[in-house]
């Protein structure tokens, strides 16, 4: 489910020292290495030679549908009721409690958690929330790679723009993504490819991954809910509860913000 590849950050002294006081907060091994130390131990790399790069050798890929899968098994053998293809039209309040209604019946609760993503806005407005949050859809791309091609999580962080990055995808190759350089998204359209975005992502790989083919053989679109500092919310308002841990970076932390966001339902 997790497979742990060595992590690169590639960035300004100030971006790095950040990185490094985060990760001393947590007790995290990280080492400050030269592009010429990364391009030894990963020869499909190449970062410039004289860049600082901040390693973490504990970095790596979480296999994001085998994990969903694996939460479901957990939380429906612990009696959890699973609905899926169940639209939910409206979360509003009920008495003391709150009515969550859908095409298949309208539930009645005290507490309600909403965890809808890019939706989450619209559908919290029947419940007088507010939520602070733009969806954007973005442009990710993958690349082939020759079989066997030892690959790093790799983050290049580009001032006064997203930063470019590159995981290996199993079957696919190299996945790389330009962050938040999508534009804001009608999660209900049909989003279409950047083109734009597959050429600077295209560019990057040729200068970074030498040994990766210049051309994407796909390209899809997914959904960022962002906040305007990329900070969660995790609130509690009345019977509802808020969980959008979002703009881009919340999947890993799934299993820690369901505990918190369990606390906040128990009151």
């Amino acid at each position: 489910m997790l497979t742990l590849t060595g992590g690169f950050d590639v960035g300004s002294p100030a971006r790095l020292e950040a990185h490094q006081d985060a990760l001393d907060a947590r007790g995290a091994v990280w080492d400050l290495i030269d592009g010429a130390e990364v391009a030894r131990r990963f020869p499909g790399v190449a970062p410039p030679a004289d860049a600082k790069v901040l390693f973490q050798p504990d970095a790596g890929v979480l296999a994001a549908d085998r994990a969903l899968r694996a939460m479901v098994q957990v939380a429906t053998a612990r009696g959890v009721e699973l609905r899926e293809r169940t639209r939910v039209s409206a979360v509003r309040p009920a008495g003391a409690g709150v009515e969550v209604v859908t095409k298949k019946g309208t539930w009645d609760a005290n507490v309600a958690v909403v965890t809808a993503g890019a939706w989450a806005r619209p559908l919290l407005v029947g419940a007088g929330i507010d939520l602070p949050v733009t969806p954007s859809r973005e442009t990710v791309a993958f690349f082939a790679v020759e079989a066997g091609t030892a690959l790093p999580v790799f983050v290049e962080w580009i001032d006064g723009a997203g930063p470019l990055y590159a995981l290996p995808s199993p079957g696919e190759g190299l996945k790389t993504g330009w962050h938040h350089s999508g534009a804001p998204a009608n999660p209900d359209e049909r989003g279409r490819v950047e083109a734009r975005v597959v050429e600077r992502m295209s560019a990057w790989v040729s200068e970074r991954f030498p040994g990766a083919h210049p051309k994407p053989h796909h390209a899809e679109t997914c959904l960022y809910t962002n906040t305007a500092d990329e900070s969660f919310i995790l609130k509690r308002r009345g019977p509802v509860v808020v969980g959008s841990a979002c703009s881009g970076h919340g999947f890993k932390f799934a299993p820690l913000i369901g505990e918190r966001l369990a606390q906040l339902a128990k009151g």
